[in-house]
Order: C-alpha cells, then sequence, then structure tokens
C-alpha cells in the first residue's frame, strides 16, 4: 500500500535522541532552545517558542491576545478543528467565512466584507491550507486597516511563502505543527512565530505556566512545553525539510501535468507569486467514493481533509453553528481528496499512482 503520509525517521534523528536520553535532559532545555533559535531564522522570525503541539501554540497565540473577553474571531470553517476550538478555549466566538473555491483559503475580500460588517471581530485566523499560502499579506494590510490582530495558523505550510516572504511571520503570530504527518515532524510539537515581539514573548510565558523565571509568574499560563526529545528530532527535520518541499513539488507537479484535462477531476489550484509546499496534494472530484475505492483496490491510500466543516460538527450545531452562507465550503468537503504526495512517494509508485487514476477516469 502506498500510504497517504509516511514520517521518515533517519539514523541522525535516532542518534539525537539517544544523546538527548543519556544527557538526563528529557523535559524543556537547551536542545528546544536551540531549535527556536534555528527554526526562527528559517521563518524570518524575530523569535520562535515552541510548544508540545500545534493546537497548543494556538491556544497559547488566542489566549495572550489584549482583547475583551467574548470578542469574536474571524476564521475558515474549512480546516481541522483546532483552529476554531483555540477560539473557545480563549472564551472567544468564532465567527466563519466562506473560502475560495481554488485556494481553499479566506480571501482578503471576504475578511474586508466580514470586518466593515461586524466591528465586533478582534481578530483574524486564516489558515494556509494544505501548504498553500492564504493572501496573507494583503490580509494582514486589511487587518492593521481595521485594527485587528492576525493570527497565521500555517500548520500545514513550513516554508511555504506569499509574494517571497515565508510565512509564520507576516501576521502578528504564526503557528506551526510538527506532527508526524506534516512536512516535517517532532513526534508531536509545534512552535509559536510572528513578527509582533510583545505578542511573541507573551506567548512563550503562557506556554511555561506564565513564568519569566522559575517560581514567579506573571500571568496565567499552562504547561505547553515541548520536550527535548522532540526537539532533537525536529532540529533534525529542519535540516531536511528544503530537499523534502522540493521532492512533494515535483510529486505534485508531475501529477498536475499528468492528470490536466481529465474528465472528473481538477487538480491543485497554484496562486502566482508564491510558494506551495503541498503538506496535501488534493484534487476536486465528481465521483470521489468510487475513485477512493479504485485507489485503495489498487494499494493506494487516500483520504479527504476535510469531510465535514467545523460548522457541521456536532458540538458547533449544538452550540447553534450552521453551514448557512458557507456554500463553496460546503461544496468542497464534498469534493476534495488527498492523494500521496510525500517525499517518500518514489518514482514508481507515483506512476502507479497516475496510471491509476488515468485508468479511472477512462
Amino acid at each position: 500500500m502506498i500510504s497517504i503520509a509516511k514520517p521518515y525517521i533517519g539514523q541522525k534523528e535516532k542518534d539525537e535522541v539517544l544523546k538527548v536520553l543519556d544527557s538526563g535532559m528529557l523535559a524543556s532545555g537547551p536542545k528546544v532552545t536551540e531549535f527556536e533559535k534555528l527554526f526562527a531564522d528559517f521563518a524570518a522570525s524575530p523569535a520562535a517558542a515552541a510548544c508540545s503541539s500545534g493546537t497548543a501554540g494556538l491556544c497559547a497565540a488566542v489566549a495572550i491576545l489584549p482583547i475583551p473577553k467574548r470578542s469574536k474571531i474571524l476564521t475558515t470553517p474549512f480546516s481541522f478543528i483546532a483552529t476554531a476550538n483555540c477560539i473557545l478555549y480563549a472564551d472567544h466566538i468564532p465567527v466563519f467565512c466562506d473560502i475560495d473555491e481554488k485556494t481553499f483559503n479566506i480571501t482578503p475580500d471576504t475578511v474586508k466584507r466580514k470586518l466593515e460588517e461586524d466591528k465586533d471581530i478582534k481578530a483574524i485566523i486564516p489558515v494556509h491550507l494544505y501548504g498553500q499560502a492564504a493572501e496573507i499579506t494583503e490580509i494582514c494590510e486589511i487587518a492593521r486597516h481595521y485594527g485587528v490582530y492576525v493570527i497565521e495558523d500555517a500548520a500545514q505550510a513550513h516554508g511555504a511563502t506569499d509574494n517571497g516572504q515565508v510565512v509564520g511571520a507576516i501576521g502578528d503570530l504564526g503557528v506551526f505543527s510538527f506532527y508526524p504527518t506534516k512536512n516535517m515532524a517532532a513526534g508531536e510539537g509545534g512552535m509559536v512565530t510572528g513578527k509582533n515581539v510583545e505578542l511573541l514573548e507573551q506567548s512563550r510565558l503562557h506556554i511555561n505556566h506564565g513564568a519569566p523565571v522559575r517560581y514567579q509568574h506573571s500571568m496565567l499560563g499552562f504547561n505547553y512545553r515541548m520536550t527535548s526529545i522532540s526537539a532533537a528530532i525536529g532540529i533534525c527535520q529542519l535540516e531536511r525539510l528544503p530537499e523534502w518541499n522540493k521532492k512533494r513539488y515535483y510529486n505534485a507537479t508531475k501529477m498536475n501535468q499528468a492528470f490536466a484535462g481529465l474528465k472528473g477531476i481538477v487538480t491543485p489550484f497554484e496562486r502566482e507569486n508564491c510558494t506551495h509546499v503541498y503538506h496535501q496534494y488534493v484534487l476536486k472530484v465528481e465521483k470521489r467514493a468510487e475513485l477512493q475505492a479504485y485507489l485503495k483496490e489498487n494499494e493506494i491510500g487516500s483520504d479527504i481533509h476535510y469531510p465535514k466543516l467545523i460548522t457541521d460538527q456536532e458540538f458547533f450545531v449544538n452550540n447553534g453553528y450552521n453551514s448557512a452562507g458557507l456554500d463553496v465550503a460546503k461544496s468542497l468537503a464534498e469534493q476534495v481528496l488527498s492523494l500521496p504526495v510525500h517525499p517518500m512517494v518514489s518514482e514508481d509508485d507515483l506512476q502507479h499512482i497516475i496510471s491509476t487514476v488515468k485508468n479511472f477516469c477512462k
């Protein structure tokens, strides 16, 4: 079976983890600080704060925003549920807007319209979905005009760019995930970046029980710290990331070329002046269930990211949400299908995927 995701842990990762185990410094320590500095440089961020997961990073980022409780925060309904749950955890109110049918992301026009309609929106969480940057530069310009904060959900976009600028430090804050299926992994883990140095430092405090130094707590916080074991893996994976992203792009390009013009499927759209890092390779498919079954028969993994909008999840429905006005997102949830694109996909695997999809479309 060609898996939809296949994390790679090499000998270097294993050796570095053993060094951490031998050191006895298993919790957050110098190795985490090293990872933070390296990732800050990678993301062109003034600093970075490591945490235990992407979700933890989002929770910390939202929790430290200097906005009144029960403020509204605008985001997308077409994402993993953590994008919205972090808003609720901070006692704020998620507000959802529709997405672009080509990029799967929220757009500057929609953001501007929502901010004009609702003056109670105090922040925006755009998601760089599937590895393609949202129009984040323009969204941030709009946000500054209306005086609202921007937190980039970059959990799927390690190395993606918008107009030549790496995502994660274009907005006030950015959050990355190092879950095993991501473009780079750390077992588990996350990282908070951003251009707003004050908010970055507040995030760092929140991640560490609100303590600038041991046993002195200046604000409410939680234990969202990253372990040294995760940091050791993350450092190795960060070194591999540029080559892995190139391989993802190569695989995606080959599939785009092979699938162009096939009946019943639409290949991913790439925005101009951007770098797409293809966390997922996502087709829009007319006969999704049939194609997914055919792929499985031919030993090819696939997945649906995401089969249901956040607003249609039981918990959100029970709290008064629905998908009214989210027609594009609703339609896409019924069409999208992810194929293997990760760097462990071999040339033979790639040709098998291509020929199988072509055969189905015939």
